[in-house]
């Protein structure tokens, strides 16, 4: 269960009352949906039957995305929303109004601040934080003043919550601190703080440092039979922060020797054949393998020549900040 903010206005009000302050030009945000009452306590249990998280129990699968469905809602329309802004050829003052409604309603609602049932609903908060942050990246520059003081003071209230999991010296840094990597970034670059982005590059060094030389991540091949969907989530993050990056004129591809480029050629070989990880992992790996969002895309496009067969996939996601073509145009137009 999430507990929501007790709101007494019908959320069709809020989320007018969200847009009256905006210019003129934003008439067309009146087809904007309501703004959902923010989740505030996340209510959220592991969904796995075994301590090695490999094997899924399907009724408790199915309770998580029950328990989450609201969270989907909110950070999958603003990551679309975002990617819409910038796909309109025209017009697209009413799509950018929207999404900063929504966002504005939940930065108000304080969601994501309150208390965490477990360690899978700080998971979600860490994941969610890293998508929403990255799509306020996308419209930041149509933020008004009122906007970014709002959405911003939120956004880095929620990134301490997530990084103070991890002061727990027992918190396993595995594909977990990767994504708290990326949403340390994402929030870096919304609210401009040097200081968090040079937290997220300790972090994707202390990833790098962990990968082994023959490209493969211990405490993923201790996934067992999911080893291969935990490199690929793996390095979703890893991808992205290194993306993130280099628009800012920073080569993190080539840290410690490249060691992120034996990842990826490893995470690349398995999803081409996946007994290669049976053989590693020591068991079979689960199949279909999802070969993830976004992450192949992007790279191959900067590095054609590494990995030169497509990896299938589509081409964002909403732990992303939704498609990676368009994170890459928000980061490089002037502000």
């Amino acid at each position: 269960m999430i507990k929501k903010c007790d709101r007494r206005a019908p959320r069709a009000v809020i989320a007018v009352a969200s847009l009256l302050a905006l210019p003129a030009s934003y008439a067309r945000a009146q087809d904007c949906p309501p703004v959902p009452a923010p989740a505030v306590d996340l209510t959220i249990e592991r969904y796995y039957e075994d301590g090695a998280g490999s094997i899924v129990e399907p009724t408790r699968m199915e309770a998580y995305k029950a328990q989450t469905a609201p969270l989907v809602e909110f950070v999958g329309f603003v990551t679309q929303q975002a990617d819409r802004a910038w796909q309109q050829r025209s017009s697209p003052q009413g799509t950018i109004a929207c999404t900063l409604a929504w966002l504005k309603g939940w930065a108000d609602g304080g969601a994501y601040l309150g208390k965490m049932s477990s360690k899978q609903a700080e998971a979600q908060r860490r994941w969610d934080l890293a998508g929403t942050a990255l799509a306020y990246v996308k419209v930041r520059k149509w933020a008004s003043a009122e906007e970014r003081a709002a959405i911003e003071p939120w956004l880095v209230k929620w990134a301490d919550a997530t990084r103070a999991v991890f002061d727990d010296k027992g918190v396993k840094r595995n594909n977990h601190w990767y994504w708290l990597g990326l949403a340390q970034a994402g929030v870096a670059v919304a609210t401009n703080d040097n200081q968090r982005w040079q937290d997220a590059k300790a972090i994707f060094e202390d990833a790098l440092a962990d990968i082994k030389p023959d490209g493969t991540l211990p405490l993923e091949m201790a996934r067992e039979g999911r080893a291969l969907h935990y490199h690929v989530f793996a390095l979703e993050p890893l991808i992205m922060m290194a993306e993130i990056a280099a628009q800012r004129g920073e080569d993190w591809y080539a840290l410690r020797e490249g060691a992120l480029h034996r990842l990826v050629a490893k995470t690349a070989q398995g999803l081409a054949d996946p007994a290669i990880f049976d053989k590693l992992a020591g068991v079979a790996q689960q199949r279909p393998v999802k070969p993830g969002y976004g992450w192949a895309i992007a790279y191959r496009a900067r590095f054609p020549d590494r990995m030169p067969d497509a990896i299938a996939q589509p081409d964002g996601h909403r732990y992303i900040g939704g498609d990676v073509t368009v994170l890459e145009r928000a980061l490089s137009s002037p502000p």
